[in-house]
């Protein structure tokens, strides 16, 4: 298997006490970190520098490094959170409650932005679009709901719980609890959310209207469409995972009909929407794709983590989780290189590894400790903002006064200007913080 980025996969189990991290394309276990036990949807990025997962029967939020395998830094909630999603700029943090409720906090300062009780029962799974500006949620109550962030963000509107946000789009056509949602990064996004009632939904998020209903033979748990959204996978409660094509009628593989299920395929493709993959021998909880869009990857309660060629449809590699315990939550990322410093390939720091390290920032981007209540500033003092890390990737462009200085109100007046434009702030490759 040949790929051009090197990526990593993260997977997560329920009883298993770490998250471990592979080697996608040669399968090699590179790392660990101690001390997690979360459920579905308790997983996720933050930025380029941490990794945070949910404790639900500790209440807790753990954060890890990648060059420490035990935790940074512990937050806890109100009440334990079963399900966190992180913006794309790793600036905002959502978390769901098991009382329904939704928390939002500002990551560089820590603080608590708003709470709201956002569903009847508990949270489900939450995730950001692509672009950051909608936040999804799904619930046991069998609700989906699309929230725009500024909206949520909006200092003026009122805070109490009767004064609740309103969703941007609610979607209440599932039956059963949502097990997981799915939003495309193109440029008019659909959603995708799966629910126990074996049934999976396709929503437009720019109209917010219901486009298609696909129904399945057993209970669904997770869902992923491939970059393009050409195509989306299920994975189901039996072990299956669902291949369901959303740009025209189901596409039997050449390849796929080399195997022993091709009779099956053939006779029943035609009046159906989906092809099953076959691999796992228990509820598939986690689906995520490779950057390039080539392999999928499947995690399943069986303790296992499969990688998928998505074009052939045939799994080319089987990782056993630790312990064999249950999968929960999978993450395919690019393998990052702070990853080397601390555990490396095969457990040390190689010659190759240690040279990469010299041309990152030794700088994290800023990461403060969430605040338990609102209206508390953590480790900020009142008359300060978020911090902000300028890691030299870009500089601003505008208009200089004569004094070499520029306001706030001066840089919005001049947006439009059309006189020559200098650099401003030309930051050092190393990095700092600013206030």
């Amino acid at each position: 298997m040949t790929a051009i980025h090197q990526q990593i996969a993260l997977v997560t189990t329920r009883t298993g006490n770490i998250i471990g991290a592979w080697d996608v394309e040669t399968g090699t276990h590179v790392a660990s970190f101690k001390d997690n036990a979360s459920g579905p949807n308790a997983l996720s990025l933050l930025g380029q520098d941490y990794l945070m997962a949910a404790q639900a029967a500790k209440g807790a939020l753990h954060f890890w490094t990648w060059h420490k395998d035990a935790v940074l830094q512990r937050c806890y909630a109100v009440e334990p959170i079963v399900a966190v999603a992180c913006s794309p700029d790793a600036v905002y943090c959502a978390g769901g409650g098991q009382s329904g409720t939704i928390y939002l906090w500002e990551v560089p300062s820590g603080r608590l932005l708003r709470s709201w009780p956002a569903h009847y029962k508990a949270v489900t799974v939450l995730q950001f679009s692509g672009d950051g500006s909608i936040l999804l949620s799904g619930g046991e109550d069998t609700v989906a709901l699309a929230w725009f962030l500024m909206d949520l963000l909006d200092a003026s509107a009122p805070r109490n719980a009767s004064q609740a946000p309103q969703p941007l789009h609610t979607w209440s056509q599932h039956t059963l609890p949502i097990t997981s949602i799915h939003c495309g990064r193109t440029m008019d996004p659909v959603v995708v959310t799966t629910s126990l009632d074996q049934r999976c939904n396709v929503y437009s998020m720019a109209k917010g209207s219901l486009l298609r209903t696909i129904a399945f033979p057993a209970a669904l748990h997770s869902a992923v469409m491939d970059p393009g959204e050409h195509s989306l996978h299920v994975g189901s409660a039996d072990g299956r995972i669902f291949r369901v094509s959303l740009v025209g009628g189901v596409a039997v593989e050449s390849a796929l009909l080399n195997s022993p299920a091709a009779a099956d395929i053939s006779m029943q493709a035609h009046d159906r929407e989906w092809t099953p993959l076959h691999g796992h021998t228990q509820a598939v909880t986690a689906l995520a794709y490779t950057v390039d869009g080539m392999f999928m990857l499947s995690g399943s309660e069986d303790g296992t983590a499969r990688v998928w060629e998505v074009r052939s449809s045939q799994c080319m590699r089987v990782i056993s989780a630790p312990d064999r315990a249950p999968v929960t939550g999978l993450i395919v990322l690019d393998r990052p290189p702070h990853l080397a410093s601390g555990q490396g390939r095969q457990g040390r720091l190689s010659s190759s590894d240690s040279g990469s390290l010299s041309t990152v920032s030794k700088r994290p981007q800023p990461l403060a400790s969430f605040c338990k209540f609102m209206g508390m500033q953590g480790a900020m003092q009142p008359w300060e903002g978020p911090a902000v890390l300028l890691d030299g990737s870009s500089t601003y462009r505008g208009q200089v006064s004569q004094t070499g200085l520029l306001s706030g109100m001066a840089l919005t007046n001049l947006a439009g200007a059309s006189s020559q434009p200098v650099s401003l702030l030309k930051p050092r490759r190393d990095a700092a913080l600013f206030w």
